[in-house]
Parts: C-alpha cells; structure tokens; sequence
C-alpha cells in the first residue's frame, strides 16, 4: 500500500489485525496516557521495536525498527549456551591473548573453578609451568586460522591435582571474517587412560607369560586377523616377526590340511564357535612334519560381542605316534584274536565227533569211569565251543567301525526274542515292552545288546518265581536311555563295575552256565557310539540294566 492510499486513514483499518494485541494495547495507552512507550513486539511473523511518543496538538509518532534478525541472533546464541551448558565436555572461549571469555558447567566440574573465577583469567592457570609452550604454539595456531584436532596433554585443576585431557581448539571469527580468539573443548580421558595403562600392562604380562611356553600361542582380532604370536611361534615356524594377517600362518601348515584349517577358522570366526584342529606343522629342526592340535576360543564383552581371539598349538606329534602305534597294535591283537578263535574251532568240533563217535561204537566195551571220562570231555568241548563263538563276537565288536543306520529298536528286540525263544519257553518268562524308538546304529550291535542283556536276564531268574522283563526307552541330555529290567537273583552292590570285566563271573558254570564275555561285549558296543552302560539293582529282587546311545 503507497503512502498516499494510507493518509488520513484510520490505522485500526487499515490494519485491523491488530485490534486486541499487545501492540494496540501499548499505543492506546500513549495516546490516552500522553507518554511515551518503548518496546518490541511480534507482527505479521517479524519482530519490531516499537517507539511511540505523544506530538503536540494530539496523535502520535511511532517508529518501528525491523529486529528479526537481531532476535534470530539472540535466540541462537541462547540455544548455543543450552547447548554449550548441558555438554559433558568442558568448553572454554578464549581471546587472542589467552584471556577467559567464556566458561560453562561442565568446565566448573572438570577443573573446579566457577565462572566467576575463571573468566577474565589467562587460561595458563590450568596449564602446569613445564607445558606453558604449549599454549604459545596452540595461540601461534588459532592466529593462523588452524584448528588443534584431539591434542592429548595435561592440565591442573583448581586443587593442583593435575589430569589427563583431550582438547579440541577451533578459531572464532567475527561477522567480517576476522580472528577474534578461540572456543576449546577439553575432555576428561584420565578414566580412558589409566584403562589404556592397565590393558597394556595386561598385555605385556600375557606376552612375558605367552613367550615362556612351549606352545605356540597367538591372537586373533574378532574378524580373524592374526594380530601376535610368541616366541616359540617365530623358534618353530622360521616366520619374519612383520608376517601377520588373515593367511600368513597357512604357508608353515602341510598343503593337506592348510585349505580346511583356513575353512575351520573363518567358519568359528563367523560363529564365535570354539575352534579345534589337528593340522600338521613343518619342524626345521627335525626336517619333517609335525602334528599339531590348534584350538581357540574368543573373548567376549559384557554385551557378548567377540573382542579378541586367543589360540594355542600345542604339539602331539609324540601323542599321534603312540596312538597310530595302539591302533596298529590293537588291529594285529584283533585280528589274531580272530584267527585264533577260528582256528580253534575244527579241533574242538573234532574233539566233540570222535568223542562222541566213541561212546557209540565202543560203550559197551568201556567201563562206567571211561564213559564218565568221555561225557567230561564233551561237555568241555561245548563250553570251549561256546567261549570260542563269544570270543569271536567280542573280536568283531572291537573290530573296525561297521556300517550305521537308522535302526528300529523295536524289531532289534523282536530279532533277539526270535534267538532266545528255547530259553524263554524253557523259563516259562514273559518279556514285555514299551514303544522304542528309530535310532542310529548298527542293527547287529542293537540286537546283540538287547539278546545279551534279555538273555541274562532270563538266565539269572530267581528259583521262586518265573521270569518278568521289560524294556523301555526313554529320551534324556541328548540321548536314549534303554533299560531291561528284571526280577532275578540281583547283583551285591560290590560286583556292579566287576561284572563288565571280559570273563568276570559271579557264579560257578554248574550255578549258571556262561562265558563272561556277554556284558563287555555290551559295554564295547555302547562305548562305540559314546554311551555308557550301568546297572541298578537289589539283591534277592532284581535288576535294571541301562545304557544310554547319543542322538
């Protein structure tokens, strides 16, 4: 609207948005009052300083000043002080002379002077007398437009106790661009520092301790870089001391083992799972091949992240050496055991035929001691026999690993129920079950475990009473828990682990008939699938027999 459309208006119409405002408010009372008024106001979104004063002859003068930008100012340096004040970090402003200018709460707790105290202040009051140069470079700097980026050094506090601090400097410049002075930001680190002391203080222990081992030792960071390895490492391997990283400790490994060792690694790394490997090492020394088991295991923080890897490589060359040497030795005692209890079987056979071939023919001709003499021989024949065939069993039990499948327990118990039917007519025994369930395993293993342990079971009854068995199954810790339960004779509490032993027997073959080889053949099959067998009984009641076979 031009000047000459506003004379001789009325204002309230022409502006009549400002009925009712303070604005309205502050001139009516000048011109009612006839004084003068001064003050700001907002209008149409901006910000005025008004001035109103009574003219002579009636009416007023007002003047308004455009202030927005002005309060613009005040409210960002008001928002910069919430800021400045509410910081954790100390922050301090400073001129080109190092006078205090500025000087907010946490710079009061960190160094203990109040503001009051500190502004008007050279700033060396916190600077200790050996590091005055410091704060000359630091003003040399600031003059030159620089800015100090995370400078570690020391300052004393109002006490005299001096402190560990971080500070970041940046030049302030005035509204022309000038360099009036500094803003510096000091941060505690004395809770960081002594942390750093302690850690590697904890770190040169671990490597003093590290290097007097005769292991190899090394760490890991939590992506799997190899950041440290010990003395014997370096003795051992022949490495450079700069060779460290993802692969570097692939090329002292055997090429047969290095692809999956590096595989097993990264494969624990991505999981945090514990690593463990065999893996053979170059001896110099030596001139041949070493084998080595590698293991490692992460260290975690509180909130369970991986911060750092730590391995060993501990030698069992000498361990591996004893145990191929047992293995080929247990091999060649199996086998000979074999052959020998093959071998023994024709002469037994023949020594049961003529014998037996005798007493026909010639009876009548021999007296009543020399029949007694033929019937000792063929009985003993017979339990030769049947020793010779729980050898052999036993022999292919502790053989090489047979085949495993999924096995239904129920028809391993239906299979050895089919063999033991003479014996269990005989008995007059009644064997029950429960479900049981499909598992892993050798089928002629199951079935031998259950024939020898419902056998026994059958055997060892009480005089008093007809046989009762039951098998049962049921799931615990990762593995299946059978037991064959029964209400025989029972076992004394002293013979429980005797009884496993090869031909361990309790009774007499006239008591009860038998080899002793029954139940460690049992204990072998369970021990190959890594379970374990036990029993619990009452003497005069009966027994159960447990062993558990893993998922």
């Amino acid at each position: 609207m031009r000047r000459e459309q506003m004379l001789g208006e009325i204002c309230w119409d022409l502006f009549p948005d400002v009925i009712g405002t303070p604005l309205q408010l502050h001139l009516l009372r000048a011109a009612g009052e006839g004084v003068a008024v001064d003050f700001e106001d907002l209008y149409a979104n901006r910000w005025f300083h008004i001035k109103a004063s009574p003219v002579p002859g009636g009416g007023l003068s007002v003047v308004l000043e455009d202030i927005t930008g002005r309060k613009a100012a005040e409210s960002a340096r008001l928002l910069l002080g919430a800021i400045v004040d509410s910081s954790d970090d100390a922050i301090i402003s400073k001129d080109l002379n190092g006078v205090i200018t500025s000087w907010n709460k946490a710079a009061e707790r960190l160094f203990g002077y109040t503001a009051e105290e500190a502004v008007g202040r050279s700033v060396t009051m916190l600077i200790p007398q050996d590091r005055i140069g410091e704060e000359v470079e630091i003003l040399s700097r600031i003059g030159r437009g620089q800015r100090v980026e995370h400078s570690e050094s020391i300052r004393r506090r109002k006490d005299g106790t001096l402190i560990e601090v971080s500070l970041t400097i940046s030049p302030v410049k005035d509204t022309r661009g000038k360099i009036m002075g500094a803003s510096k930001i000091a941060r505690d680190i004395s809770g960081r520092k002594r942390a750093e002391a302690a850690l590697l203080a904890s770190e040169s222990r671990f490597r003093q301790l590290a290097d007097s081992m005769p292991q190899m030792v090394w760490t890991a960071r939590p992506d799997g870089y190899v950041d440290y390895y010990n003395e014997r490492w370096y003795q051992f391997t022949g490495m450079s001391r700069d060779q460290f990283g993802d692969s570097s400790w692939a090329s002292v490994l055997h090429p047969d083992e290095a692809k999956a060792c590096q595989e097993n690694w990264y494969a624990s790394v991505q999981s945090g799972e514990p690593f463990r490997m065999e893996s053979r090492f170059w001896d110099r020394t030596e001139k041949r091949w070493r084998w080595f088991m590698g293991r490692a295991l992460a260290a975690r923080d509180a909130g369970g992240r991986i911060v750092k890897w730590f391995g060993t490589c501990t030698d069992i060359d000498d361990q591996k050496r004893v145990e191929d040497e047992l293995r080929r030795a247990n091999q060649d005692l199996e086998q000979f055991a074999f052959s020998a209890s093959h071998d023994l079987q024709e002469p037994l056979r023949s020594i049961k035929i003529y014998g037996e071939l005798l007493t026909r023919r010639y009876g009548s001709q021999l007296s009543g001691q020399a029949l007694e003499f033929l019937e000792y021989l063929g009985t003993g024949a017979t339990r030769m026999e049947i020793l010779v065939r729980d050898l052999l069993a036993y022999t292919q039990v502790t053989g090489p690993q047979t085949a495993v499948e999924m096995v239904n327990a129920d028809e391993a118990v239906d299979a050895a129920l089919a063999n033991l039917t003479g014996a269990i007519a005989e008995s007059g025994a009644n064997v029950s079950k429960d479900p049981l369930p499909v598992i892993r395993a050798n089928n002629t293993h199951l079935r031998q475990l259950f024939q020898n342990l419902i056998g026994n079971a059958v055997k060892y009854r009480s005089p008093n009473r007809p046989p009762e068995v039951h098998v049962s199954a049921r799931q615990q810790s990762g593995s299946w828990i059978f037991s064959v339960r029964d209400n025989g004779i029972g076992i004394e509490p002293e013979y429980k682990e005797h009884i496993f032993g090869l031909f361990k027997r309790l009774h007499t073959g006239d008591e009860y008939s038998g080899t002793g080889i029954g139940l460690a053949i049992c204990q072998r099959i369970v021990e190959r699938y890594h379970g374990r067998i036990w029993v619990e009984s009452t003497p005069g009641e009966g027994s159960t027999f447990f062993f558990s076979l893993p998922f």
